[in-house]
């Protein structure tokens, strides 16, 4: 309803966040964190709805591709470096494309690509324009940071 412009906001009235019952919602209960309250991992869960949703977007989204035999690096550990280095840029879409083929079409719509290139090299993206090639894998995060950086898109965490 959401995505079709039938709505705004989401309610979610959630009685036990323990319980193992099905009604209490054990999708819930995976999403809390140690020492969270039950309202902030409600408003957590509600505003991942809502950035789902495009309706209201609170934190970095991350697009990531499945990952194929063209993959040349660990994409599920970049991809994890990249979101701790990040997650606190507010509304700022990132890429983490496994390949040269088919990640450029799969981020068509993100702010920034980080697109595996070929053996230790990546080339990053503003939206869909190269703007570096051949970087070295070890380099690129910080390319990639000094990329937003010049676009004034980086604020310190």
């Amino acid at each position: 309803l959401l995505i079709d412009g039938l709505g705004d906001g989401v309610w979610l009235n959630v009685k036990d966040l323990t319980s193992n019952e099905t009604e209490s919602g054990l999708y819930v209960k995976s999403f809390i964190r140690k020492s969270e309250s039950k309202e902030k991992v409600i408003n957590r869960l509600l505003f991942n709805i809502l950035q789902a949703a495009r309706q209201r977007i609170s934190k970095t989204e991350y697009i990531a591709c499945p990952s194929c035999g063209r993959t040349l690096f660990d994409l599920q550990e970049t991809t994890e470096m990249i979101r701790k280095r990040t997650e606190h840029l507010k509304g700022v879409k990132i890429a983490i494309m496994g390949c040269i083929v088919n990640g450029p079409g799969e981020m068509a719509d993100a702010d920034y690509g980080y697109v595996g290139s070929g053996v230790d090299k990546i080339t990053l993206y503003r939206e869909k324009n190269i703007v570096r090639r051949n970087i070295p894998t070890k380099n690129a995060v910080d390319e990639l940071i000094n990329l937003i950086k010049e676009d004034g898109k980086w604020v310190e965490p």
